[in-house]
């Protein structure tokens, strides 16, 4: 069963005539599963983690870059949710955009690599920098997107395609990124997580399906998502619960039992302990804002 997934739009985040946005994120646990209408370009500016994708996870560190096309379903997981941070870099632009960069691009190999951005034929890559070039790169684009003065549209668009260049550079040059793929059974057991969080669930039940002993089940657990297996479910169950909560008029008891909770005392209690609100006060606050 595929986990649940949001997609995110572009419109939400562009601004004015950019068609693009750049910022600077602490990955967690609560980040939902996604995919989007626009490409991505991240670095991983600090920190460890894991990148979860459609079919596999990959280990990611400082200095991990990676492209994500159109419609590619991820999220990036810190390593623990009490260790150092997972700070993820971001540079996300509208296809839209393309046209402009290929008519500025003047020599063929990046013009042939927009237009396969543009049709859609670059898949998903990941790199490594190996010179702190995207770093600085990056850094640029922070600043220069924050400062919203005259030009800094032409100027950010000018920055990318830079960035596009010494990404072409990097994959022409044999850069992929060593990477430490989680157990794939493993990943099979988050998945099916994310597919029945609303039925009773249990350690004893993972471990039939899944084969592994509860102990190791735990450990695994601990390693890939740097949280103890109950607090996990926890987790994946107040996320769908924020996302009811945000987009539906269900009632409150209603929504607790969506995501698996029977007693509404200890669906009001892990809420407000990962939220700081009560159930009630998250959805005033977010229609609030919304």
């Amino acid at each position: 069963m595929k986990r649940p997934m949001e997609t995110y739009y572009g419109d939400y985040f562009f601004r004015d005539d950019t068609l693009m946005y750049v910022n600077r994120n602490a990955e967690n646990f609560t980040g939902s599963y996604h995919n989007h209408d626009f490409l991505e370009i991240a670095y991983i500016a600090e920190g460890e983690g894991f990148h979860h994708m459609e079919n596999s996870v990959q280990r990611v560190r400082k200095g991990h870059m990676f492209y994500i096309p159109l419609g590619m379903p991820h999220v990036f997981r810190p390593t623990s949710s009490n260790g150092k941070p997972l700070i993820v870099n971001n540079c996300i632009f509208s296809v839209k955009l393309l046209p402009k960069l290929i008519a500025f691009a003047s020599d063929s190999r990046t013009a042939s690599l927009l237009k396969q951005m543009e049709d859609g034929s670059l898949g998903y890559r990941a790199i490594t920098d190996r010179h702190d070039r995207f770093e600085k790169l990056f850094v640029s684009l922070y600043e220069q997107y924050a400062m919203q003065i005259s030009g800094s549209a032409v100027y950010l668009h000018t920055l990318l395609l830079q960035l596009i260049i010494e990404f072409s550079r990097a994959i022409e040059h044999s850069q992929p990124m060593t990477s430490e793929p989680s157990h794939p059974s493993f990943h099979d057991v988050l998945q099916y997580v994310e597919g029945q969080y609303m039925h009773e669930l249990t350690l004893t039940r993972l471990a039939q399906i899944s084969g592994f002993s509860e102990r190791h089940l735990q450990r695994l657990f601990r390693r890939y998502t740097g949280q103890s297996w109950h607090h996990y479910l926890q987790t994946v169950r107040i996320r769908m619960s924020r996302e009811l909560l945000r987009t539906t008029a269900d009632k409150i008891s209603m929504i607790a039992e969506k995501v698996g909770y029977k007693d509404m005392h200890s669906f009001n209690s892990v809420f407000k302990r990962s939220t700081g609100l009560t159930p009630g006060q998250y959805r005033s606050e977010t229609q609030h804002h919304g």
